[in-house]
């Protein structure tokens, strides 16, 4: 009587410890979420291409300029008097080139009547055609300095706001003709659609993609919420603190001139969105490899491998073993810095991002090729938010397992098809209905080798089969 009381004891602490969750109903959101700055999506450097004291500046920073308004005049005195000498220039190139020209025309005629040689004829045709020459570059710089003054007068070259000045009233400038290359004037930006520029670490890029929906919060604005989409993603890594990154732009609309640049921003990358589905909590989920780690450790008479190929069968096919189908199965889930691979869907990104700078080369390559191929679609999986893999499309049905209790108290594994998930649920498609009782075991029962042993050695231990 007192081992029965002492069995029923340990029993009921074994009962407490293996939780089990209910299947219900919940809105999923899958998304990846980053911090960045906002920034203009194209910003214009105004320069002046001619150089001279500016005399007037009437636009101030932050000021929104229409295209067209006048934004900045230099003294005008340097390209007036260019213009003046070049008129000089003109007028004088005209009155040689009609000078040589009646000179060719007498020569010619006293050539013909034999009174002047062919030397003279031909000096006075080399006259006449230098004249001319010297009559066309005067008019091409007389153009030239007729067009430099507008040089002087600087007008928005876009509609804007002033985002940068540089210069003030009484300031000397060069021009962009000078060697310099010209002094910048102003920074004009058009606001009216702005960017962010995030970093994404590599384990969730592969779920994004151009035209994603994203929600914008700002810490100016703690209660709005600004909509906008992925412009692109920029194909060149950036490695920050030994974490491999991506920049992801988001565009956003800016109707409201509420967003400024450099302001701080948290983007919310909208994958998927299901409303009122079918889902559990994530820890009653389990990938194809966790499933069998946690069935050798209990030592259930289960083939997990049978279990997955049989519900990937369409009914009334055969469903033939496939060579090797077992060994993806096997393989360890290694500890690396501290944590198992398979934990990390459990962490935050900060923490992520941390436990991932602290794995070396060799270890990212390694965690890599776990998530892009042998984490499956569970939540305890690596694989971005809700522990989907790297490689899946967001909301395509995906396989994966959870521990049940049959009718006689005995643990059975069950094989789904999950959807979405997001960091408390994921969506079921099949293998569970409403009201249906999962057991959430955690992985970490394996390294309790203990309780493991006290679990083996009972025989009618509800939820375990004996040896």
């Amino acid at each position: 009587m007192l081992l029965t009381a002492c069995t029923a004891g340990e029993a009921t602490e074994t009962e407490q410890t293996l939780q089990t969750v209910t299947v219900g109903r919940e809105s999923i959101v899958s998304s990846v979420e980053a911090t960045g700055t906002i920034e203009p999506i194209r910003i214009i450097e105004v320069k002046s291409q001619a150089g001279g004291e500016v005399l007037d500046l009437p636009v101030e920073l932050g000021d929104n300029v229409r295209q067209g308004t006048l934004l900045v005049r230099i003294d005008p005195r340097d390209v007036n008097n260019a213009f003046e000498q070049a008129q000089a220039d003109l007028d004088v190139a005209e009155a040689r080139f009609d000078v040589a020209e009646r000179q060719l025309s007498r020569i010619q005629e006293l050539h013909d009547s034999d009174i002047v040689t062919a030397d003279e004829l031909e000096s006075a045709i080399l006259e006449h055609a230098n004249s001319k020459a010297a009559l066309v570059r005067a008019q091409t710089n007389l153009e030239l300095a007729e067009d430099k003054l507008d040089d002087v007068t600087l007008r928005a070259p876009i509609t804007g706001t002033i985002v940068e000045r540089t210069v003030e009233q009484g300031q000397v400038v060069t021009g962009t003709r000078d060697l310099t290359g010209g002094t910048v004037l102003m920074r004009m930006a058009d606001l009216n659609e702005v960017q962010v520029r995030t970093l994404v670490d590599e384990t969730d890029i592969g779920r994004l993609e151009a035209g994603l929906p994203a929600e914008i919060r700002v810490e100016a604005y703690p209660e709005r919420v600004f909509r906008g989409s992925v412009l692109k993603i920029e194909p060149q890594a950036v490695v920050v603190q030994n974490v491999t990154m991506f920049a992801v732009l988001t565009r956003i609309t800016n109707e409201d001139d509420l967003l400024r640049p450099g302001m701080n921003s948290d983007v919310e990358v909208v994958i998927g969105r299901q409303n009122d589905v079918l889902s559990i909590a994530n820890s009653g989920i389990k990938t194809q490899q966790e499933a069998q780690q946690l069935v050798r450790a209990l030592q259930l008479d289960v083939d997990v491998a049978q279990l997955a190929r049989a519900a990937r069968t369409p009914p009334g096919e055969p469903t033939e073993s496939a060579p090797g189908a077992e060994d993806g199965a096997d393989d360890a889930d290694p500890v690396l810095n501290g944590r198992r691979i398979s934990e990390v869907q459990a962490m935050s990104q900060n923490e992520r991002r941390e436990w991932l700078q602290g794995l070396s080369a060799e270890e990212r390559q390694q965690v890599m090729g776990r998530f892009r191929g042998g984490g499956g679609p569970g939540a305890g999986g690596p694989g971005g938010r809700g522990g989907r893999p790297a490689d899946a499309r967001p909301g395509e049905p995906q396989q994966a397992f959870a521990f049940q209790y049959d009718a006689a108290g005995m643990l059975t594994l069950t094989p789904l098809m999950i959807g979405l998930s997001d960091f408390d649920n994921t969506q079921i498609v099949s293998g569970l209905a409403e009201g249906d009782q999962v057991v959430a075991i955690p992985l970490s029962i394996i390294q309790q080798q203990d309780f493991l042993n006290r679990i083996r050695g009972r025989t009618g231990l509800p939820g375990v089969g004996g040896r």
